[in-house]
């Protein structure tokens, strides 16, 4: 009787359970005046030990991409595929970070040739839930272009996973998010020929097959953008 109430205490226990990956902070920085920078800082924020940053950056594809991401708790940030069109768009990320009560995220251009950035954006979240080894699943690619709508490849979710797109186009427009997506941090700029951009995201309560992840904007743009699932881990 003992043995099948522990059995029993344990199949109902939360250690047991898969975490779910939830957004606990978002931060956006840009700069417009098309001046060439060395560094773009966020406004600091309180980061929680254990959690997952990621970082969608973009920069003017006429200057130099960005090449690092550092924060004030001193995370270590791990770059994914620059994706170019007219701008560059590129996730970072740092899983198990540290915790700062007040962190703040820079992103700092390559170093090769003019080490500056011209027109530089980025969007920080911040992610409990995930797993804190191999956080990022997969990042699934998409058409780059002149586009008035973009759709990824399709992947797969897994239950508790969240996923992320990031978007930048080369001139205003304001977006629409497809597939229950919702657009979490933007800086739209609908009269402007400077450029807008966005992440959006979806969490998945099961898992799902042959996901896409998709948002349109009001007429053609150049248009670049990339999405990453968010893996949870385990309580």
């Amino acid at each position: 009787m003992r043995a099948f109430l522990l059995l029993l205490a344990a199949s109902l226990s939360p250690l047991s359970e898969a975490a779910a990956v939830e957004l606990v902070a978002h931060k956006i920085a840009k700069e417009l005046t098309g001046a060439e920078l060395t560094s773009l800082a966020t406004n600091g924020y309180k980061s929680t030990a254990g959690n997952l940053i990621v970082v969608w950056t973009v920069t003017y594809s006429g200057a130099q991409p960005i090449g690092s991401v550092n924060d004030s708790a001193g995370d270590m940030f791990t770059p994914l595929a620059n994706n170019r069109g007219t701008w560059y768009g590129q996730w970072f990320y740092a899983r198990n970070v540290k915790g700062e009560s007040f962190n703040v995220v820079t992103v700092h251009p390559a170093t090769t040739g003019r080490a500056t950035m011209t027109y530089p954006g980025m969007v920080v979240m911040e992610f409990s839930g995930a797993d804190k080894d191999s956080p990022i699943l997969t990042e699934i690619t998409g058409p780059q272009g002149m586009l008035s709508a973009w759709k990824s490849e399709p992947f797969d979710a897994r239950a508790g996973s969240a996923t992320l797109l990031g978007i930048v186009t080369a001139n205003g427009g304001a977006f629409t998010a497809g597939s229950d997506f919702k657009i979490e941090e933007s800086y739209l700029t609908p009269t402007s020929s400077k450029f807008s951009f966005a992440v959006l995201d979806r969490f998945f309560a099961a898992g799902q097959k042959s996901v896409t992840a998709d948002v349109t904007w009001n007429g053609p743009l150049q248009a670049t953008g990339t999405a990453i699932v968010v893996k949870p881990g385990s309580n």
